[in-house]
Parts: structure tokens; sequence; C-alpha cells
């Protein structure tokens, strides 16, 4: 009975008991970088050690892989969630004084450019110079270019060859404004049949600036005066058509591209038309031939009335100088 084994059951606790319970547990690598793990030493023969990655994977559950995508595009991208848009509330409410802070920012920034705005709407351009009406000598001046547009236009001029003549003529800037403030209104009331000219139409003015025309209006408004004025590039096409589309709108020195501006005019152009000149052909047509849509005329030519035909053939514009090559067409 002595040289007899002791009974299994008894071995195996004394196995278990005599083991420590940290020769049990699995290391797990340090979350600061420390040594890597070492391996199991009950892992049985063929069994491979516990990997770290294998066991972080194994406990992270779905509710923790769901807060990774906890993100403000996330949680804005998904408003149909309303746990994604308690995060969004939560977000909103930490961020508030950075919203704040942004959103006042934002409206100083509009304000100023508003004041700015306001400031150079106010203001002349730079090129703007008033006209005195009752100066001598632009009147002198106005009265020199109206003789002397009608003496060219009337001039006896034979031609041996094709029945036609070619003649240039040459304008400032000054002299069209002189004849634009003092005469002009005097020769609408004659060609309108009597249309008085608008009285909210203080003063024109016209420069002529390197390929480009600029015309701009000093108009009496209910606010007070503004001055409003566009450039315009003149194009002569080749079948005799004038068109003057405008690049540019400006109201005194604030100036924008003119695509913005004239279709919202020609919906409303009652508040940009003087009441003078609204229901006319001309005016009606204003803003489609600004915008391109039609040109000023469709024949760039004048009939003397005595069978003689004046035509342009081509435009200049210098610095402060418009030249206008014409022809006059005998009658055969």
């Amino acid at each position: 009975m002595e040289s007899m084994p002791k009974p299994r059951a008894e071995s195996v606790g004394e196995s278990e008991s005599s083991a420590s319970w940290v020769e049990f547990k699995r290391s797990r690598p340090g979350r600061g970088g420390g040594a890597p793990a070492e391996p199991d030493p009950i892992a049985t023969e063929g069994e491979a050690p516990a990997n770290a990655d294998d066991e972080d994977k194994s406990i992270e559950t779905p509710e923790l892989a769901r807060k990774k995508h906890h993100t403000l595009t996330y949680a804005v991208t998904h408003l149909g969630d309303p746990h994604e848009r308690k995060v969004l509330a939560r977000y909103v409410r930490r961020k508030r004084g950075l919203i704040a802070s942004a959103a006042v920012v934002l409206i100083g920034a509009i304000s100023v450019a508003v004041a700015i705005g306001l400031a150079l709407a106010r203001s002349a351009p730079s090129w703007w110079i008033d006209i005195d009406s009752a100066d001598p000598r632009n009147i002198e001046l106005a009265e020199l270019v109206q003789n002397g547009a009608l003496s060219h236009l009337f001039e006896d001029r034979q031609s041996l060859v094709g029945g036609s003549v070619e003649w240039p003529v040459k304008m400032t800037d000054e002299a069209a404004n002189a004849w634009m403030n003092i005469k002009l209104p005097e020769w609408f009331a004659k060609i309108s049949e009597g249309l008085e000219w608008p009285d909210s139409v203080q003063q024109l003015q016209m420069v002529f600036d390197n390929g480009t025309v600029r015309i701009g209006a000093r108009v009496r408004t209910e606010i007070g005066t503004r001055i409003y004025s566009c450039a315009i590039v003149p194009e002569l096409h080749e079948d005799g058509s004038l068109w003057m589309k405008a690049h540019t709108v400006s109201m005194g020195r604030l100036t924008l591209p003119a695509s913005w501006v004239l279709g919202g005019a020609d919906a409303s152009a009652a508040k940009y038309i003087p009441e003078q000149l609204r229901g006319t052909a001309e005016a009606e047509a204003l803003f489609e031939k600004l915008t391109g849509q039609m040109p000023l005329f469709d024949v760039a030519e004048v009939s003397l009335g005595d069978g003689r035909r004046v035509r342009l053939l081509g435009l200049r514009v210098r610095d402060g100088t418009v030249i206008a090559h014409c022809v006059t067409k005998n009658p055969e």
C-alpha cells in the first residue's frame, strides 16, 4: 500500500495550490512603450503567444467603435440620427464662444464693406469735372462744336470715282462735354417733338480713354444727387452696325461689372429712366443696347435730306480724343 502512487486529485490539488496567479496572467505590452509581453509559461505545445492587438480587438465594443466617428462633419451629415443631433448640440454649446466671435467678425466685415460702398457711391469719380454752363468759354466752345459738326456733315463734297468721298473728323472730350451740357437740351427738344429735357438729369460727362468711352450723368434722386456712369467700348461691325456694350457700371466711385447691375435695372427700368423719357422706344431699348443684346444703330448712317448720305466707316478712341472716319455718298 505504501508503494502505490498517491491519488490524482491530491496531486492535482497540490500542483494548483503551488502555482502562482501571476504565472497564469498573460502579460500585455505597456501603453507607455514598455517591454514586449513574455510568452505564456503555461502555453501548450504548438500554441502561439497571445497577440496584444487581438486582445484590443476582442475587448472593443460596437459602442466604442461608434464613438470614433463622432466628429462635427459626421454629425452634420447625419442629422437624421437623434444621437448625432445631440452630438452636434453639445459641440455647438462647447464652441459657442468661438462661433459668437466668428459671427461678430463677419458682421463687422460686412458693416465696413457697406460703409465703404456707401462712401464710394456718394463721391464723384476721379475723372468727373463739373461743367459751368454759364461760363462764356464753355458757351463759345459748344457753339463751335455744333457749327463745326453741321459744316462737316453738309459740306459739298464731290468725287470723280464711285460718287463718294471719305473724310475724317476729330473731337475732344472737353468740346463734347461743353456741347452736351449747353446745346443738347435745346437740340433734344427740337428732335423729340417738344419733349422737354428731364429735370432730374443735372449734368452729363464724357471721357475718351484709349478705346473706352466713359459716359456719366449727375442725377437728382430721392436720397440726393448721385453720379451714375458706365464704361463703353464702341464696336463698328462690317455690316455697318454700331454697338455700345457697357463693360462696367458705376455709382460714384463704386464700380461693378455691367452684367451684375443691368439685369436687375432692366427689370425695374422705371426707377432708373427719367419720368419724361419713359415709354419711348429709345428708353425701352436702353438696357438691351447697354448689355449688347442689340446695336445702338443698325446702320451708322444719316441722311442729309438732299439725297446724300453720310456713313461711319471707322471709330478710334484715344486719350482725350475720338476720331471718326466717314464717307459722304452722293446721289446717283
